[in-house]
């Protein structure tokens, strides 16, 4: 049996685990004008498929599932002749339809041939050929040969060319032996693998693309594309700029490409792919046949290069690659990728061909033009082919996923590219950071969605409180365990504890601990100390005693007003404790003198309120007045809170969201209701209000806990705000299921920038996914940028910034503020904005979208992951009531995704089935995403926050022993495992890829499996891994086939074939599976054809 290319290794096993499909077909269309003999046509067709052996053999299987060449003789091309003029048909239609058929590779020959009739004299010829048999450097000496064989045909004569000095089954044995075993240091192998091994270590994976719809599980490469043009000025101005620094034109082209991708959201270190044409002897030029290879271009853009410095750098990788360019790509691919993913190419996803110089022909009395076409299908997520012609310019495609891509999306990317080449080559010294890739249209779309302007009040907190008060002092302003406060009672007291403080020299500039239980007086507590012109810090007395020091000794505050419970002691070195209940009874009447605040200004700070440190040190962060009032101001008018409102005050004092919940309350005249948390309205018999602030997670919980009550609904609110962890559209769903009619807003923001930034009262909601978190509040501003602080283009992922009514910092902790607080290239001189560490987007309708964490991405097996998109695809099944996902390491320290479910709370009691979970999973996200390890708890660990916290969240139950197969469809597939990856001890739920198997080894999995009666394709040995799932898809089938041991006769093993099969196979045709094509015995025999 004569092997297959290695580049044929790796097409003949895609087609194995994709099915046929036209995804590698390569079509050649041409319109040719005045007089074709089609009997000429035929017959020379013919005598090219004879001259070159490749166009006439088919792929056949050994036993093992082990793939090889056979050249078949005295073959029939097919060809075929379809009658336009006559059935009217639309030419692109049939010409559609001809490039868009796949090949059967084991039983039909690898080119086809159609002339389509459009007139007598105006004709399309389509020869589609499958990419086993040729690349793109084939069409030309299979064009020449063409054209000497039909003008020999018109003569009546056969060509008489002299025999090719080889053919392409001599060229698969020679590349086995000039590349000798990669297990000697010393062959070509190990010496070309090592480099690439070296160049592509820790490799990103997949490169990060502007996408309008999640990758799916499984590419389905279904395309579209979008042509443009490189017009003869810029195509000359390409190749000067290469040639200044010794490029080619191609390189130019690679270097432009990557610099567009970096600011697409592509990254700093990316990968491009490339063909390279493998015909580097001479004997191959006259070839037909598969001779390119892949090799990978790694481009590293940190730094913020200059064009020609990136340009440089490409050359240098281009020369390094084609000096290792007889590695095959298959060979990279399963040293460098073993655990693989059928969601996305390995390795690279953007692929870029500079393809031969079009040299025009014609055939004998008739005029030829090349006529663009496709097949409907994509290789890659992106692939540029840029093809020059002999007049000038070049004609360039830009071919995409469609399941990835919109149409409008890939046309925006080529106008982007346009622009980086353009900016390129007019000025090679250009910083990457300077390159322009946003139309100005977009720049002015941009800058009006980043934020608006709108007067604000020149007031600090307790000015405008006290307005409020002067305006409805009878009315309730805080209530609490049944206790009320009127807000003229809520005025007086504190004025008593801003006396007090002002007493103890505390004024402007002074720091206030307030460590008290949620009660009236905490409320009153905090009021006072912002009159007495202090900042307040809040510290939750529940918390650990070791806790409340660290905060203590990091923020060094002047006094701890506390009421008795949890801090009551001052601790050596600390500041004093004073029982703030004692303030008031001991306070007489006092002059205007005593209460006054003294210079307190709009800028000063009001507050100083500490969070989790990514160091593991917390970090206090200082809030001015004019950030509170501003967006106190603008939330009020927002959600129409005023008098006779009730605000919930559930969260802890410790957390940013009790500002908006006390402070938007007692600026309005509403009232603000402190209960212990929003647990605590389970426990009632109903609750009614206007506004609740809330966690997405414990609200969550909240409702679990009043479904099923008896008053419906028990809880009734008009508004929902949420805040502190991404909203999904499965929380919106559900929060409507169970309050109908209320409005649910998402508040996006942090302690840094006042509670919220942005926020969003959507009109509809999006039915998966995150839900958008707006636009900016008044006087804020909001910026996506990419690594240099530059705006990336809408639809594409950066990191958003904050700026505007931002905190001042970090409180005593100048490097920290430095770090997260940078200055604004957007403002005016001193103007700062927060670095948020969130990853976000603007969409299409001027909203940005936050879409992770960049600190939560982690990495499984070299492929960059993002927990929250795996969080809600396990929160959609509906046993899941919400889902957290981390990354453990597992058996061995490799990475490992652990999803934690808590069950959905019915009457049903039902608690999720993992199998069942991990199946549903695996149906909407590639392998590498799918949970290996999964624990069911009641409820998700949450800190004191309310948010998940996923450091306490436990490790999974790492089994440590393999598990023995338990059916007798595990035991085949086991045995079946064993044989071809020649281990013992194999356990069933041991990952094939991860124990030494690879692609070729998968087929031979599938032809033994088949051969014991168990049907499984490569695709599922790809995507399920072990053999327990293997053996459960092979066993939900009604088709398993009886071994052949079970027969009366049978044996696995060889067995003498049957003489019908013995004619066929002597006929030059395959045997594939139970499939058996119709022949007939003409004086030639003919090969049907089949899709």
């Amino acid at each position: 049996m004569i092997p297959l290319s290695f580049a044929q290794r790796r097409l003949w096993f895609l087609d194995r685990l994709e099915g046929p499909s036209a995804t590698y077909n390569i079509p050649l269309v041409l319109r040719i004008d005045g007089r074709l003999d089609l009997v000429a046509l035929r017959d020379a067709v013919q005598d090219v498929v004879n001259r070159h052996e490749v166009l006439r053999t088919v792929v056949v299987e050994d036993r093992d599932g082990i793939a090889g060449q056979q050249v078949l003789d005295g073959v029939r091309s097919p060809f075929e002749v379809v009658d336009l003029e006559s059935t009217g048909r639309p030419t692109a239609e049939v010409v559609r339809g001809a490039t868009n058929r796949c090949f059967d590779l084991d039983l039909e020959l690898p080119v086809r041939t159609s002339v389509l009739r459009v007139a007598p004299r105006e004709h399309v010829l389509v020869v589609v050929f499958h990419h086993i048999a040729a690349d793109g450097a084939s069409v030309a000496p299979f064009l020449r040969d063409l054209v000497t064989a039909y003008t020999a045909r018109l003569d009546g004569r056969v060509a008489a060319w002299s025999p090719l000095p080889i053919q392409y089954q001599d060229f698969t044995r020679w590349q086995r032996t000039v590349l000798g075993d990669v297990d000697d240091p010393d062959s070509v192998a190990a010496v070309q693998l090592a480099h690439w091994k070296a160049e592509l270590d820790g490799v990103p994976q997949p490169t990060e693309l502007p996408l309008d719809r999640p990758r799916p599980p499984a590419a389905t490469h279904e395309g579209g594309y979008v042509d443009f043009e490189l017009p003869p000025d810029l195509l000359e101005a390409v190749t000067r700029t290469g040639a200044a620094v010794g490029a080619t034109a191609p390189m130019v082209a690679q270097a432009a490409l990557a610099m567009m991708l970096h600011h697409v959201g592509a990254g700093n270190d990316l990968t491009i792919g490339s063909p390279i044409e493998g015909r580097a002897d001479e004997q191959l030029a006259e070839l037909v046949g598969l001779f390119v290879n892949t090799w990978v271009l790694r481009v590293d853009l940190s730094g913020n290069p200059s064009c020609d410095e990136v340009l440089v750098q490409v050359r240098e990788k281009a020369i390094a690659a084609y000096d290792n360019q007889d590695i095959p790509f298959d060979y990279l691919v399963e040293m460098l990728v073993p655990d693989r993913t059928t969601s996305h190419q390995p390795l690279f996803q953007v692929m870029l061909a500079w393809q031969f110089v079009w040299s025009e022909f014609d055939l004998p009395g008739a005029r030829v033009v090349p006529i663009p076409a496709g097949t409907g299908t994509a290789k890659f997520d992106l692939f540029l082919n840029v093809v020059p012609s002999a007049h000038g310019g070049a004609h360039a495609r830009l071919e995409y996923a469609t399941e990835l891509f919109d149409h409008d999306t890939a046309v925006t990317l080529t106008e982007r590219y346009l622009r980086v080449l353009r900016g390129m080559v007019s000025d090679p010294g250009t910083r990457l950071a300077d390159l322009g890739v946003l139309s100005e249209t977009e720049r002015a779309e941009l800058d009006r969605c980043a934020g608006t302007s709108a007067p604000v009040p020149a007031a600090t907190v307790h000015q405008v409180v006290q307005q409020q008060i002067d305006r409805t002092p009878k009315a309730v302003a805080v209530s609490c365990a049944g206790a009320d406060l009127t807000y003229e009672q809520l005025g007086a007291r504190s004025d008593m504890v801003a006396r007090a403080l002002r007493r103890r020299g505390l004024g402007p500039g002074a720091l206030i601990a307030v460590a008290m239980s949620r009660s009236t007086d905490l409320i009153v507590t905090l009021l006072g100390v912002l009159k007495a012109g202090c900042a307040y810090l809040p510290v939750d007395p529940d918390h650990p005693p070791a806790r409340v020091d660290l905060l203590l000794r990091t923020a060094a505050p002047d006094l701890v007003l506390s009421d008795g419970y949890g801090v009551t002691e001052r601790s050596p070195g600390g500041p004093p404790v004073v029982d703030a209940t004692t303030l008031r009874p001991g306070c007489d009447a006092a002059t205007e003198d005593d209460t006054a605040p003294g210079d307190v200004r709009c800028e000063d700070v009001a507050y100083v309120m500490f969070t989790s440190g990514t160091t593991g040190t917390p970090k206090g962060v200082a809030v001015s007045h004019s950030a509170v009032v501003n967006g106190l101001t603008h939330l009020r008018r927002a959600l129409g809170i005023g008098p006779e409102a009730r605000v919930l005050g559930a969260s802890a004092v410790t957390f940013d969201v009790s500002v908006f919940e006390i402070f938007t309350a007692l600026t309005s005249g509403a009232c603000v209701e402190i209960v212990r948390d929003v647990l605590e309205l389970a426990e009632r018999e109903e609750w009614s209000g206007t506004t609740i602030s809330a966690v997405p997670t414990p609200f969550l919980a909240l409702l679990d806990e009043l479904d099923g009550r008896a008053v419906s609904p028990p809880l009734q609110v008009d508004t929902v705000v949420f805040a502190g962890e991404p909203l999904t559209a499965e929380v919106v769903a559900r929060v409507h299921r169970s309050l109908p009619g209320t409005r649910i807003v998402n508040a996006y923001g942090q302690t840094e920038s006042f509670y919220t930034s942005l926020f969003c009262v959507p009109e509809e909601y999006p039915t998966d996914g995150p839900v958008p978190i707006g636009r900016p509040l008044d006087n804020m501003r909001a910026y996506v940028l990419g690594p240099e602080l530059v705006p990336v283009p809408p639809g594409v992922v950066g990191e958003l910034y904050v700026a505007g009514r931002v905190a001042h910092g970090y409180h005593r902790d100048r490097a920290a503020t430095a770090d997260r607080f940078v200055a604004c290239p957007f403002g005016p001189p001193g103007h700062r904005m927060y670095r948020t560490g969130d990853l976000a987007r603007w969409d299409r309708t001027g909203r940005v979208v936050c879409v992770g964490r960049s600190d939560r991405q982690a990495k499984v097996n070299g492929i960059r992951i993002e927990p929250g998109e795996i969080e809600t695809v396990l929160a959609r099944h509906p046993d899941v009531g919400r889902a957290a996902v981390a990354v453990r390491p597992g058996r061995g320290g490799a990475a490992r995704v652990v999803g934690y479910l808590v069950p959905v709370t019915d009457d049903l009691g039902r608690r999720p089935d993992t199998d069942e979970v991990r199946r549903s999973a695996a149906q909407q996200l590639p392998g590498h995403m799918v949970p290996t390890a999964f624990v069911v708890l009641d409820r998700l660990p949450l800190n004191p926050n309310g948010k998940v916290d996923i450091a306490a969240l436990p490790e999974p139950e790492w089994s440590v022993s393999h598990r023995a197969p338990a059916t007798g469809l595990e035991q085949v597939l086991a045995d079946v495992f064993a044989e071809v990856l020649g281990i013992d001890g194999l356990g069933v739920d041991d990952d094939f890829f991860a124990i030494g198997g690879d692609s070729i080894r998968s087929i031979q999995v599938v032809a033994r499996a088949q051969a014991r009666g168990v049907p499984v394709s490569t695709r599922e040995v790809f995507e399920q891994r072990t053999v327990a799932r293997l053996a459960e898809i092979a066993g939900s089938r009604h088709d398993v086939r009886d071994r052949l041991d079970e027969l009366p006769g049978g044996a696995v093993g060889w067995a003498p074939l049957p003489p019908t099969a013995r004619h066929v196979l002597a006929l030059g045709g395959g045997l594939a599976g139970s499939r058996w094509p119709v022949w007939s015995a003409p004086p030639t025999a003919w090969i049907g054809t089949r899709c």
